[in-house]
């Protein structure tokens, strides 16, 4: 089973084609539940949290209130060793990412990191993460990072205000991270910004100046970048 999950407000979705085209690529049956997975969106009203799951000879819509969630995240910077079975499959190591993830909130975290067996960063437990630094924005194209449907248009704005993109094919080292602005991405709550880190027990804030270049968009521009660009289902 694959399943894509996303926010949808007033029956607009951000970047609809990657949700596509992500569950095409892993269940090529797909195509033929399409147009009813479309006309169940569409009953949407208002904001809501919606999640696809497709299997080879069946499909389920689930539409739900949308959850509130914090758009700035205390990050656990103890890496969790990844040990998802289907790393680029959406959906499939749900219930270990959920133990982990509780791991982490229990340090006083929101959120946790996952590393290779040479410690490092792939991804956070279930979104994608960007770095900047300057004006570049680093992005982690580890063979295990799954990468949220929302990382290319976020990247593609980037670049047209001026930023340079930089892949990280080894993922990221923690340092790096933690001297870089950095926002975790994902389909239903966008791009939110990392503004603690938690090590031991002890919260230690990200410093308010920025690390980079004074052109860069916040994240909070980007989200409404990609609400102006969302299309309906």
């Amino acid at each position: 089973m694959v399943t894509t999950s996303f926010l949808m407000v007033d029956g607009k979705i951000r970047n609809l084609p990657g949700h596509i085209d992500r569950i095409i690529a892993a269940v090529p049956t797909a195509p033929q539940f399409l147009d009813r997975i479309t006309s169940q969106l569409r009953e949407a009203k208002g904001t809501v949290q919606a999640r696809v799951s497709i299997e080879a000879n069946h499909y389920n819509v689930e539409l739900r209130p949308a959850r509130l969630k914090k758009t700035l995240v205390t990050m656990d910077s103890r890496g969790h060793r990844d040990e998802r079975r289907h790393p680029l499959v959406k959906g499939k190591d749900v219930a270990w990412q959920n133990k982990v993830t509780a791991e982490s909130k229990f340090q006083g975290a929101d959120d946790g990191l996952l590393v290779d067996e040479s410690g490092r960063v792939i991804m956070a437990i279930n979104s994608s993460l960007l770095a900047i630094q300057g004006d570049t924005v680093f992005h982690s194209t580890h063979p295990r990072a799954m990468l949220s449907v929302l990382e290319e248009p976020i990247l593609t704005y980037l670049q047209e205000q001026g930023c340079h993109a930089k892949p990280r094919p080894d993922g990221f080292n923690i340092e790096d991270l933690r001297a870089s602005e950095v926002w975790i991405i994902d389909s239903v709550d966008g791009a939110r910004l990392v503004n603690a880190w938690v090590e031991y027990g002890t919260k230690f804030p990200v410093p308010e100046k920025r690390p980079v270049a004074s052109f860069v968009p916040t994240y909070s521009e980007v989200n409404d970048y990609l609400w102006s660009t969302a299309t309906p289902a």
